[in-house]
């Protein structure tokens, strides 16, 4: 599909006198290389393309969308969304975006790697393998090795005049490795996932994963009580991930949300803030324009410990009496659109991560946590298991598993004592290392 097709669909509903009217068209392919043992598993190249529309008439949403482009199917999809709306609730909520220029300069789009071929992927997916394998004797096995990459075109035209296109990229390696001594095994691993193929950090990956597939050899359980945590940056992104949902004005207006009526509130200690940015240069999540054509931007959610916005799309700007934030998302042409984060991440401090263990007299670094889906996310309960390094005195000394932490999400953000300088990102979710004092410890 090009933009001169989008078009013609469009005026083809138009054309059935409705009220309002969106073309939204996605096509994307990718490939994904799974390696064993230094053995090819798997190559598969996986590619789809349809369109998705919407109506509005009466207030009346209606929605369909087909992947076959000949104009009998585009037909069927038109008269489908229009009946569909006929059959819907009037909501007065139900709107479109108007034109608005993106502020977003940046390229997210790399030739480079349709270019490259499929031997050099393979080579980059064996040298994940072979780094981690060569990092420590101890990694014995290989769980799972991929590399993977993939491309995306948008176009999105309505009837208020939105008409707008762009493409992006992003690839990346994962590998999940198994560490072996005295008959105990455990898994590590390690991921990176970039924009542009040049930026990914092949060895990074591979070490990630056999040290924390080795880390945790050798790990016992410690008696119950208060501790200081230390949250790596991929432990707290799992937090984050759960503060994601809460922010979503959807979840809020639903009365699905903790957060809900604490705007201008203190939700976190001074030394918090957390920002949505769909414009951050290099950011795996951004883009010149959300899934409704609306421009990305950077929205603070939290400003040194204030809750300041939730994050919106037209539907829930409207029922809520404000303006996007330009975060719509779809899963893809057959969804309509949602809400969810572009780079969400915790902005970084000024503590030094090693300082940060000098000053904890009894406590435990994260490294895994299981059960982070069970936190509720009306009152903020939670209750996770957990496995990590024991630290005495400033000092690392042996690790531990078998225990579980637990409080309460509002409590958790008001006592972090220190935000470490070193942000990170796993996907397009990012975090420093955290210092939470004081929470429950569930051992022996």
């Amino acid at each position: 599909m090009n933009k001169e097709f989008a078009k013609d669909i469009l005026n083809k509903i138009k054309n059935k006198n409705v009220d309002l009217a969106e073309v939204y068209h996605v096509s994307s392919s990718g490939t994904k290389i799974d390696i064993h043992s230094q053995n090819v598993e798997s190559i598969d190249n996986i590619s789809s393309a349809g369109v998705g529309i919407r109506v509005i008439n009466k207030n009346r949403l209606g929605f369909a969308f087909t992947s076959n482009m000949i104009p009998e199917k585009i037909n069927e999809a038109i008269s489908e969304a229009i009946n569909n709306s006929n059959d819907a609730c009037d909501d007065k909520n139900n709107v479109m975006s108007f034109p608005s220029k993106s502020s977003f300069k940046d390229c997210i789009f790399d030739e480079e790697i349709a270019k490259t071929s499929i031997e050099k992927k393979i080579e980059i997916a064996k040298k994940v393998e072979s780094t981690a394998y060569a990092y420590d004797k101890r990694v014995k096995n290989t769980e799972k090795v991929s590399y993977s990459d993939g491309e995306y075109n948008i176009i999105i035209m309505n009837s208020n005049g939105v008409d707008i296109e762009y493409k992006g990229t992003s690839c990346g390696v994962f590998a999940e490795v198994i560490a072996s001594s005295n008959g105990e095994n455990e898994a590590g691993f390690g991921v990176d996932f970039k924009m542009f193929l040049n930026k990914v950090d092949v060895e990074k990956a591979g070490i990630e994963a056999a040290t924390r597939a080795v880390e945790l050899l050798g790990a016992k359980t410690v008696n119950s009580g208060k501790m200081s945590l230390i949250m790596e940056p991929f432990i707290a992104v799992q937090f984050l991930d759960v503060i994601s949902d809460l922010i979503s004005a959807d979840m809020v207006q639903k009365g699905k949300s903790l957060l809900a009526g604490k705007i201008g509130e203190i939700i976190a200690t001074k030394l918090l803030s957390i920002v949505d940015n769909g414009i951050l240069p290099g950011g795996i999540g951004s883009s010149p324009y959300d899934c409704e054509g609306i421009p990305s931007q950077k929205t603070v959610i939290v400003e040194n410990g204030v809750l300041k916005s939730f994050i919106y799309n037209t539907y829930t700007a409207s029922k809520g009496s404000t303006k996007s934030t330009g975060n719509a998302v779809r899963g893809s042409f057959k969804t309509t659109p949602g809400i969810g984060t572009t780079n969400f991440y915790i902005e970084q401090g000024k503590s030094n991560p090693a300082d940060i263990i000098k000053t904890v007299k009894n406590g435990l670094i994260v490294k895994r946590v299981m059960g982070m889906h069970t936190v509720n996310p009306i009152t903020g309960e939670f209750s996770v298991g957990a496995s990590g390094i024991l630290i005495e005195n400033g000092e690392i000394t042996f690790p531990v598993r078998g225990i579980t932490i637990a409080g309460n999400l509002i409590d958790f953000l008001r006592s972090i004592q220190a935000v470490g300088n070193d942000l990170k990102f796993i996907g397009s979710s990012g975090s420093p290392t955290l210092l939470i004092s004081d929470i429950a410890v569930s051992g022996s």
